[in-house]
């Protein structure tokens, strides 16, 4: 049996407050934390959250983890990645599987990639 459970996921940024910010317009979060250097967002509906803490170098290379979006039910990729786009995020490429698109690649305004997935239904059954 487990003894542990997941609290944080966390991502190094040079501007806590502003990523914290980014990703709570984007994933209709609230702040739930804010100290100078660090900031963290939470689900208002439940136990998830993300962390922002400041480091002096800025990003390199890809990241070794990242996160998948998935738009709800009856709303179009397209239609997400735009809202994105305007909050701050940057289409780096469209990902295809044979004639089909299975997701975006973005990256946050700190360059952090993230996935935004085509809501085919089989996510939803």
């Amino acid at each position: 049996m487990a003894t542990l459970r997941l609290y944080n996921t966390v991502f190094d940024c040079q501007d806590a407050l502003a990523l914290s910010r980014f990703w709570a317009d984007a994933l209709g979060w609230e702040l739930r934390q804010q100290e100078p250097g660090w900031a963290s967002v939470g689900d208002p509906g439940g136990p998830q959250r993300l962390g922002f803490g400041p480091v002096t170098e800025g990003k390199v290379g890809k990241n070794r983890l990242h996160v998948d979006l998935l738009p709800e039910q009856g709303v179009s990729r397209e239609a997400e990645r735009a809202r994105l786009e305007g909050l701050g995020a940057r289409l780096l490429h469209t990902v295809r599987e044979g004639d089909l698109v299975a997701h975006d690649v973005l990256t946050d305004p700190e360059g952090n990639e993230f996935c935004l997935l085509e809501p085919h239904p089989d996510y939803f059954g």
